[in-house]
C-alpha cells in the first residue's frame, strides 16, 4: 500500500483535474501519497480517538490538507447528537493545538440506518444542525440512510434534503441517480444559492419527470398459508408467536417445533427477504418474532436438562479497527433463530482473539465482518492466522465493502451478502451432523 497509494493518485491526477480524498488506515501510505499530491489535499479520516488522532492530524498538518473528522471514540458511534458533539469538539481541540484551521476540517455526524435504528436519523441531523450553527463544516455518506429499505433514492434524497436545511455542506452522495440531482438543484433554488434559478432551469429540461419514474418494488408479502405459528413468526408478532409456541410444546416435542414450524417460517422469510417482497425491518421483526419462540423451546429443554442450540457453535465478530456491527448482530440473530450458538466476540476484534476463542471452543465456522475498506487488511490478517491452524476451521466473511472476489482471494470458504447467506453456509458446513442441533 506504501507504494501503490501514492501511485494511484499520480495516475489519477493525470487524467483527473477534481480534488481527491486520501483513505489510508497505514499512516506511512498516507504519507507516501501526500508526499506527491499537486494542490491540496483531503485526508479521510481522522476520529476522536488519540491513536488516530496522533498519527494523522501531524501529516495533515504538515501538508496543509484538509481532514474529515468522524464524530466516534473508543466506544463506536454515540447514539446520541450530544455524545457526537463532544467527540467532534475533541477533534476539534485537538486540530486547534496542531495549528489546523476550523475552515480545513469537515465533520461527519454519522448517518445510520433507520431500518435498524430508526432515531438515529433526528440525533445525525441534530448533531448536523448544532455545528452548522456554530460555523463548522459538516460532511456525511446520505446512502447508509436508506440500507435494508425498498425505494432507496426517495428516503435517501429525502433525507439529503433535511439534512441540507440542517446545516450540511458537503453531502456523499451519487450523483448519478436523478433523485439526488434533482433533490440538489431544487434545495439551491430554494435556499437562495441557484441566483435566479437559473443551473436548475438550465437543467429542468434534461429531468422532467425522472424523479418519479421509479422501478415498482413488490409490496411485502402478506402471509395466508401455513400454521399459525407460521404466520406469527412470519409477521413479527413476538408474543402471539410465544404464546403460540407454549401451547404447542405441551403437546409436541422441540426438536418437533424446530423442523416443522421455525425453521420453514424462517425459510420462507428468508426467501421473502432475497426476492424483495419483504425488506430489512420486516425480517428483523421476524427474527425477532423466531428469539421469542427459541427462548420458549430454552425453557422446556433446560427443565429437561438439555440446552438449546448448542450443538453447532459458531464464532462471530467485526474485524479489528472496524466499530460497524449492525450486519453482524442481524447475521448472528438469525444464525441464533436456527438454533446455532452464536459467540459473539463483539466488533474491533483483534484477530488473535479470535484465534484463541476458535482454539478453546474447537469452532468450526467462524465469521467476520467488516464495513470500512481500511479494515480489510486486518480481515486478511485474521483470516490468514486462522488458516495457520493445525485444524482450521470454515470462514465466512461479509460486510459494505466485501466483495466474491475478495473473499475468494484471501481464502475465506463463503462469501455472505446477507443474513441469510450466513445460514446456507453454516448449513452447509455442519450438513454431516444430522445428529445435532
Amino acid at each position: 500500500e506504501v507504494t501503490l497509494l501514492p501511485e494511484a493518485v499520480k495516475r489519477i491526477q493525470s487524467v483527473v483535474d477534481v480534488p481527491l480524498q486520501l483513505d489510508s488506515s497505514n499512516p506511512r501510505a498516507l504519507e507516501a501519497a501526500l508526499r506527491v499530491y499537486n494542490g491540496k489535499p483531503s485526508v479521510n479520516s481522522v476520529s476522536a480517538e488519540a491513536e488516530k488522532l496522533a498519527a494523522v492530524l501531524p501529516l495533515v498538518k504538515r501538508y496543509g490538507a484538509a481532514v474529515v473528522g468522524l464524530a466516534l471514540d473508543e466506544e463506536g458511534i454515540p447514539q446520541s447528537a450530544q455524545k457526537r458533539l463532544e467527540n467532534a469538539q475533541k477533534i476539534l481541540d485537538a486540530c486547534r493545538d496542531m495549528g489546523i484551521s476550523e475552515k480545513d476540517v469537515w465533520i461527519d455526524c454519522l448517518s445510520l440506518t433507520v431500518s435498524a435504528q430508526q432515531e438515529q436519523a433526528m440525533e445525525t441531523l441534530n448533531a448536523i444542525r448544532v455545528l452548522s450553527e456554530r460555523g463548522i463544516q459538516t460532511t456525511l455518506g446520505v446512502s447508509n440512510i436508506s440500507f435494508g429499505l425498498p425505494d432507496r433514492p426517495l428516503l435517501t434524497s429525502t433525507f439529503l434534503t433535511m439534512a441540507m436545511t440542517a446545516g450540511l455542506r458537503l453531502p456523499i452522495v451519487n450523483v448519478n441517480s436523478a433523485p439526488i440531482r434533482n433533490a440538489l438543484d431544487a434545495f439551491l433554488v430554494l435556499s437562495g444559492q441557484d441566483e435566479n434559478a437559473e443551473h436548475f432551469i438550465a437543467a429542468s429540461p434534461h429531468e422532467t419527470g425522472q424523479a418519479v419514474s421509479k422501478e415498482k418494488t413488490p409490496a411485502a408479502a402478506d402471509p395466508t398459508d401455513g400454521s399459525p405459528l407460521s404466520q406469527a413468526i412470519r409477521k413479527g408478532l413476538k408474543e402471539t408467536a410465544a404464546e403460540l409456541a407454549r401451547d404447542y410444546l405441551q403437546t409436541h416435542d422441540s426438536l418437533e417445533l424446530t423442523e416443522r414450524e421455525l425453521i420453514p417460517a424462517l425459510d420462507k422469510v428468508g426467501k421473502d427477504y432475497e426476492a424483495q417482497r419483504i425488506f430489512l425491518p420486516q425480517l428483523l421483526q421476524a427474527a425477532g418474532a423466531a428469539q421469542a419462540v427459541f427462548a420458549k423451546i430454552k425453557t422446556k429443554n433446560a427443565g429437561l436438562g438439555q440446552e438449546a442450540g448448542s450443538g453447532h457453535k459458531i464464532v462471530m465478530a467485526t474485524v479489528k479497527g472496524d466499530i460497524h456491527d449492525i450486519g453482524k448482530n442481524i447475521a448472528s440473530t438469525i444464525l441464533e433463530t436456527y438454533g446455532y450458538q452464536v459467540l459473539d466476540l463483539g466488533r474491533d476484534v483483534d484477530p488473535q482473539v479470535i484465534v484463541d476463542t476458535v482454539l478453546e471452543q474447537d469452532i468450526r465456522l467462524v465469521g467476520l465482518s467488516a464495513l470500512m475498506t481500511t479494515t480489510l487488511p486486518a480481515m486478511e490478517e485474521t483470516v490468514k492466522r486462522l488458516k495457520a491452524l493445525d485444524n482450521p476451521p470454515k470462514i465466512m466473511v461479509g460486510g459494505a465493502v466485501v466483495t466474491p472476489e475478495y473473499a475468494r482471494s484471501i481464502g475465506a470458504e463463503y462469501y455472505c451478502e446477507d443474513a441469510m447467506a450466513d445460514c446456507a453456509a453454516a448449513r452447509e458446513v455442519f450438513a454431516g451432523d444430522q445428529d445435532k442441533g
